[in-house]
Order: structure tokens, then sequence, then C-alpha cells
């Protein structure tokens, strides 16, 4: 276990890279047009995108900054929940056909907290980032 620890401390290109991956799958897929009626057995189910993409998108960024040596959690979760409120005014202001929703933001903030809890037991759970994990 101390190994493969270890090896996904080591270096923070893999995390870096992951979390621009996620930054272009969250700018396309909330972002670009559609020109397609969303199926009826869809609905609501792109709130549970919303969470997993946000979730995912702030463990690799606190990740990135775990590696960088800034342990501080609540800009984690200050910097995930502006980039959905971003995302949601960016769909008002863009003719995209996108609307804005206040249950999207709220998904996009959900994600963001759980994935700020699994950073904040990782950070207890891992030596390599126990260093100033108070915040």
């Amino acid at each position: 276990m101390t190994k493969i620890i270890k090896n996904l401390t080591r270096s923070v290109k893999p995390y870096l890279g992951l979390l621009i991956l996620f930054t272009g799958a969250i700018l396309y897929g909330t972002l670009f047009p559609v020109y397609y009626d969303v199926p009826q057995s869809f609905m609501g189910l792109d709130k549970i995108v919303h969470f997993v993409m946000f979730a995912a998108w702030t463990f690799f960024y606190g990740l990135v900054r775990f590696l960088k040596d800034n342990f501080a959690l609540y800009p984690v979760f200050l910097v995930g929940s502006l980039f959905g409120l971003l995302i949601e005014v960016l769909q008002h202001l863009l003719p995209t056909g996108r609307s804005p929703e206040l249950l999207d933001f709220a998904a996009d903030i959900t994600g963001t907290g759980a994935a700020v809890v699994v950073l904040y037991i990782l950070a207890q759970k891992v030596p390599a980032f126990k260093t100033g994990t108070a915040s």
C-alpha cells in the first residue's frame, strides 16, 4: 500500500492532465450549443452529471494543490463553487440555447463539497498530505 501511495504522490503531471481534461469536458458539455430536444427520460439525470463532473474536477484540482504543497481546502471549495457559478452565468450570457438553472448550480456545489470531504479524509490518511491540512 505504501508503494501505491508513494507512486500516486510522486508527480503532479497526471492530475494536472486530468484537471485540464475535466475542465474541457465541463466547458464543452455545458457551454456548446445544443440543437436537439433532451428526451424526457433524461430530465433530472443531468444533475447527477453535474455532481460527478464537479466532484471529479474539484478532486483533481485539490490533488494538484496538495502536490504543490498547498493544503488549504477552503480555497478548493471556493474555486470549485465559483467555477460552477461561472458556468451558469455564461449559459445565461452566451447564445448557446442553454439556460442556467439553480439546481445545476446546487449540484455543482454539492459535487464540489463531496470532493472536499474526500480530500480532507485523504489528507488525514496519507502521510504525504498531512502537512498543514488544517483548513
